[in-house]
């Protein structure tokens, strides 16, 4: 299973049986922001990368149009930090069990070091700091400005 797939699987559980009441729930990780707005924020993304690479991108599911035709493309890494990252996010704003397994914490741990300083540059994560008595996945979530304790 790809990162990307296994981003996608996560973000689908989420995201699964939201009723209207719950796309207004807000989403603590991201101050401002409700469960539309990040559900919003990622199809919007997709639909713009898909439609960059000539796909259709007016299709009922985005990431599976996605997995079907850019898996290859750079981009992909990226996309799949994103679906698991926000996956958490609604998890937890729906107050779901939100744990991550080690492959999931390994990759993004991994995609982390690998883009350093990169990460915070553009505002989209900033770094939280945090004690190693938090564990494992609070670290790592740390990294991108999750508050996971």
């Amino acid at each position: 299973m790809t990162a990307y797939s296994r981003g996608a699987e996560l973000f689908r559980a989420a995201t699964s049986d939201l009723s209207a009441a719950q796309l207004d729930l807000p989403v603590p990780s991201c101050p401002g922001w409700t469960i539309s707005d990040v559900v919003t924020h990622v199809a919007d993304n997709h639909a713009a990368v898909l439609a960059a690479h000539g796909v259709d991108s007016d299709v009922a599911d985005l990431l599976a149009a996605y997995e079907d035709n850019l898996l290859k493309q750079p981009r992909a890494i990226l996309e799949a930090v994103e679906l698991t990252v926000h996956a958490w996010d609604v998890a937890r704003a729906r107050g779901m069990v939100a744990e991550l397994d080690d492959v999931v914490l390994d990759f993004l741990l991994a995609f982390a070091v690998d883009a350093g300083e990169q990460l915070y540059v553009d505002g989209a994560f900033e770094l939280m700091l945090i004690g190693p008595e938090s564990g494992r996945q609070a670290q790592v979530l740390a990294l991108y400005g999750r508050d996971a304790r």
